[in-house]
């Protein structure tokens, strides 16, 4: 939401960039990073003159963030051209339909697995797939539904690749944020988490299958410091004092330090990370402009809770406020490079 308007890069500068990284670097290895690379307009462009390029050099090209619906064969094939047939990573977030279209990514089961045996027949090894857990409204049969998808797709690359087929499944927990349309939701419990983990370490094994997860303490202290106000600030502050360093690595986090800290601050890790926010709760960030209203964000929340889905944006406006906040600096501009179609918003 707060990256709002959508806004390409010209691929002469991406190429630009590319060739002096290579130059003075000596990686080969480019990396194209996006919410979703698959839905840059020139992708395949972009990928076919990098390899026009760079092809001698044998530069791998990296999409780590892909979308399945927006994901052609063309662009598996310019990727092939490159060398680069190790893994194709896609973020469902959810696996099945009606949870998808909560968190409005509106994806088919069927185009998921042809997408995948699109990528297994090009000679990819593993397919990387990403999931969210305590979504809002989530139940066990969606949890349950991740291992069912994920075997699915592993039998569709058994059948094209037979054992060396691989699919890696990466579980984390949806932490709410600030500017979105969940900023008022809480973040799931921790008993509902580690039995959903549970469920997934107990079924999802077997040949061809790798699971990841996530550190609910981790989580958590992610959700608090995600939408908290001035006063932990004192928080921060004194659990460094008490030693919390490095905190992203898990060997390094240090859990009590934290725990100790809220204690000493009198202040209740539960208020800013297990509770439903009311609508018409002033947040902390709320003097902060995104050009996203807030207005339209709950809309986007309660239509959520719905189901329903509201596709992209560059094809129909919903008023979200960014065409009204950027107003002067759109004089002049054309409909292709704000990626917004021409109305008034009011």
């Amino acid at each position: 939401m707060v990256y709002r308007p959508v806004r390409e890069r010209p691929v002469d500068e991406i190429l630009e960039a590319v060739d002096g990284i290579v130059a003075n670097t000596g990686f080969e290895e480019i990396a194209l990073l996006s919410l979703s690379s698959s839905d840059y307009s020139q992708i395949e462009t972009l990928v076919r003159e990098l390899v026009v390029h760079h092809g001698e050099r044998h530069l791998s090209i990296s999409l780590p963030s892909l979308r399945i619906e927006s994901v052609s064969v063309d662009l598996m094939d310019q990727l092939q051209a490159t060398g680069r047939r190790s893994s194709f990573t896609f973020a469902p977030e959810a696996a099945t339909e009606r949870l998808r279209g909560v968190i409005n990514k509106p994806i088919a089961d069927e185009d998921l697995l042809a997408v995948a045996r699109e990528v297994y027949s090009r000679g990819w090894k593993t397919i990387k797939l990403y999931f969210m857990i305590g979504h809002p409204t989530q139940t066990l049969d969606d949890v349950a539904a991740i291992v069912d998808l994920a075997m699915q797709v592993r039998a569709v690359g058994q059948r094209e690749m037979g054992r060396k087929a691989q699919v890696n499944v990466g579980v984390s927990t949806l932490v709410p944020k600030p500017h979105t349309p969940f900023q008022w939701v809480p973040l799931a419990d921790e008993e509902e988490i580690r039995a959903q983990q549970g469920y997934l370490k107990e079924n999802l094994r077997g040949p061809g299958l790798k699971l990841n997860w996530n550190n609910y303490q981790e989580t958590l202290l992610e959700a608090v410091l995600s939408r908290g106000d001035r006063r932990l600030g004192a928080v921060i502050h004194r659990a460094w004092q008490l030693g919390a360093r490095f905190d992203g690595w898990s060997d390094q986090f240090k859990v009590e330090a934290w725990r100790q800290a809220f204690r000493e601050a009198g202040l209740e890790i539960g208020f800013y990370s297990r509770r439903t926010r009311a609508l018409e709760e002033v947040f902390p960030w709320d003097h902060l402009d995104a050009g996203v209203t807030k207005k339209f964000l709950a809309r986007d929340y309660e239509a959520s809770l719905r189901g329903e889905t509201r596709y992209d944006c560059r094809e129909q406006c919903y008023a979200c406020g960014i065409l009204a906040a950027f107003r002067e600096e759109r004089d002049g501009l054309t409909v292709e490079v704000w990626g917004c179609p021409p109305v008034e918003s009011g």
